[in-house]
């Protein structure tokens, strides 16, 4: 039996198991220095941003975000490559057998087992600095078993979430960045006062996007804490504007520990991978993919779409989600931003997707938004494609 199909399909609260799972692995948190990025939305685009800086800079650093349910093993990644399925597999064995030292406290779950198992393998490795994604949010995210150097805070939505989800993040001396505004800083700045947590604000508009090509984008920082002037990332999205603040904000809070240049600051930005977020998979016709999860993420991609360049052609979007009601209401945030729209089972996406293209003309534009599950199974079929 596979060691994934020994685990716990449900969380129960607590980090007990967690903690657990530390203890058997011999407590590689403790020689890990970390940051915590969470967030409704632009975690990951955070993570991969700082990642990508990170390397570029030569600095070891890992990475855990959220994946696949199914794929829980694809969440770790070192120096920007995954860790291997069979590392991961021999520490999560090696954590959790014998299951008798489980039984007051419930078996863990994959990510729960995953959590534990990647930070072992960064300890093991050396790793200069981690970065954690809080899934979950609020008191029982297994990220609050780790102290952290820095903790960033991207978007809140709703404000009135804002107290749940900085709750364990907000830890005392360690600095808070956070884009957050109006309500959502109340029970922000009374969650740091309490705590002891240094809250810092970042402005969401800081970053402006300048100019977007299908080849690049470019950008500036009104406070450009590196001096970079104009800066340039691969095609993003302009969503990613308050994302790019709050990495840059992070790079200059990191700067005196990891010696980050202004050079390593534009390499790393100028080339960072964000799949599944406003991804160009696809020219002439021009195909984006993207993983907008909800009726608001819909609505920051509706004013991406404003900032495209120019083609004379038509526009499509298929899209595809789990929940019908929140289908519906994400099509119709975007409908009126395209010629043809369509909503699809997010099975036959894959194949709508790659058939609607091949029928399109060189000028015409098509969207995809499909969880990233979805799209990863879109690209690939586009990948494949002569």
């Amino acid at each position: 039996m596979s060691i994934w199909a020994e685990l716990s399909p449900e969380a129960l609260p607590g980090l007990a198991r967690v903690r657990r799972l530390l203890e058997r692995l011999g407590h590689p948190e403790a020689g890990l220095t970390a940051v915590h990025v969470a967030g409704a939305h632009g975690k990951t685009s955070v993570i991969a941003l700082l990642e990508s800086v990170l390397r570029a800079a030569g600095v070891p650093a890992g990475a855990l975000t959220s994946s696949d349910p199914e794929r829980p093993w694809e969440a770790a990644r070192l120096a920007g490559e995954p860790v291997a399925r069979e590392r991961l597999e021999a520490l999560v064995a090696r954590a959790v057998r014998p299951w008798a030292g489980f039984a007051d406290v419930g078996r863990p779950t994959p990510q729960e087992a995953v959590f534990a198992a990647a930070l072992a393998h960064f300890a093991a490795a050396g790793a200069a600095l981690v970065l954690l994604e809080r899934s979950l949010g609020g008191p029982w995210d297994p990220t609050n078993c780790v102290r952290p150097q820095l903790s960033l805070l991207t978007h809140v939505a709703p404000p009135e979430n804002a107290e749940w989800e900085v709750r364990g993040l907000a830890q005392p001396g360690v600095p808070l960045l956070t884009t957050a505004a109006d309500e959502a800083l109340v029970a922000l700045a009374e969650a740091c006062r309490a705590t002891g947590a240094a809250l810092s604000l970042v402005d969401p508009e800081d970053v402006e996007l300048l100019e977007l090509r299908w080849e690049r984008a470019v950008w500036r920082s009104r406070s450009d804490p590196f001096s970079l002037g104009p800066f340039e990332t691969p095609f993003l999205g302009a969503y990613q504007a308050p994302n790019l603040a709050v990495a840059l904000a992070a790079c200059a809070e990191l700067l005196g520990g990891l010696g980050l240049s202004r050079r390593a600051v534009q390499e790393g930005l100028a080339q960072v991978s964000l799949p599944g977020r406003f991804e160009l998979v696809h020219r002439a016709p021009w195909v984006i993919l993207d993983a907008a999860p909800s009726a608001a993420a819909a609505q920051a991609l509706h004013r991406a779409l404003e900032r495209l360049p120019y083609l004379a052609g038509r526009r499509h979007l298929l899209l595809a989600h789990p929940s019908a009601t929140l289908a519906q209401a994400m099509l119709a945030t975007l409908r009126p931003a395209f010629a043809w729209a369509r909503e699809v089972a997010p099975a036959e996406l894959p194949g709508a997707a790659q058939r609607l293209a091949s029928r399109l003309g060189e000028e015409d534009l098509l969207l995809v938004v499909a969880p990233f599950p979805v799209l990863r199974e879109v690209r690939r079929a586009f990948a494949a494609a002569p």
